[in-house]
């Protein structure tokens, strides 16, 4: 059987293609916030669950719903599993690539992949067209990204010109310290990756350059949108919460009522 991996949309708007999966599902596997978004998408008796009681920091819940998805597929269901966003993007689709490739899982061979809206197109429809001259996305704080490489991501960004989206402001060891532990307090950690991200870029762009941070965008509850010159963009980073994401546009843009556009 197919291991189904899709993307829900930062908003829940689900392309027709997901859809269908989610109707055809017997097994739902994910996050129990993007469960509860397409719970109505699913059929009454579908299975929908998720498993980060299970997790270990020697086997994180990423591998567990890949291991629990594989299992109940190799029983006979259809399987799928539910992330944020899109899939392909910070998502799952590549944690259970990995993991099934790790343990030579024959589901690796069925795997299908289904794209969804990710938090970047939202903002860029938010704020009117920031990176219509390209966009490059970060993770500041994923736990298996070392200070070397997260410095690097970050220089190449700031050199390049292009707008720039940064997720993950927030190092999941704030919230689940039991299974991201660090030597540090996450809580710092994550301080110390935006003031480099914001230094790095202040060195290459001018101090009044617009930021932006957002959260909520697509909820039906409404969401958050505030701004800030570049230099003051740590003001933006002390209200951030786990689904924030901070941003701002390429070297060349204009704007004007209230948005905001690359020109190329």
């Amino acid at each position: 059987m197919t291991v189904t991996v899709l993307g829900i949309g930062y908003g829940a708007d689900v392309t027709t293609a997901t859809a269908a999966a989610l109707a055809e599902a017997d097994v739902l596997i994910g996050h129990e916030v993007f469960l509860s978004s397409v719970r109505h998408l699913a059929r009454p008796d579908a299975e929908c669950f998720d498993v980060l009681e299970r997790a270990t920091p020697d086997e994180d819940v990423f591998a567990v719903r890949t291991r629990v998805a594989a299992e109940r597929s190799a029983a006979g269901a259809k399987v799928v599993i539910v992330s944020g966003g899109d899939p392909g993007l910070l998502g799952m689709a590549g944690p259970a690539l990995h993991h099934l490739n790790r343990t030579g899982d024959p589901a690796l061979a069925d795997v299908r992949v289904l794209p969804g809206l990710s938090a970047w197109q939202y903002v860029s429809a938010e704020l009117g067209a920031p990176f219509n001259g390209g966009v490059t996305v970060l993770s500041l704080c994923l736990y298996s990204h070392s200070e070397e490489r997260i410095a690097r991501q970050i220089r190449g960004a700031a050199l390049s010109g292009l707008g720039t989206v940064v997720y993950m402001l927030r190092h999941n060891g704030e919230q689940h310290p039991e299974l991201f532990p660090t030597a540090e307090p996450a809580a710092g950690i994550s301080r110390r990756r935006f003031t480099l991200l914001r230094d790095t870029y202040l060195a290459q762009r001018p101090a009044d350059t617009p930021t932006y941070l957002l959260e909520g965008l697509g909820r039906t509850e409404g969401h958050t949108r505030l701004g800030a010159p570049l230099a003051d963009a740590l003001d933006l980073y002390e209200k951030s919460g786990p689904e924030s994401v901070w941003c701002l546009p390429g070297e060349e843009y204009e704007q004007g009522g209230g948005l905001i556009w690359g020109t190329t």
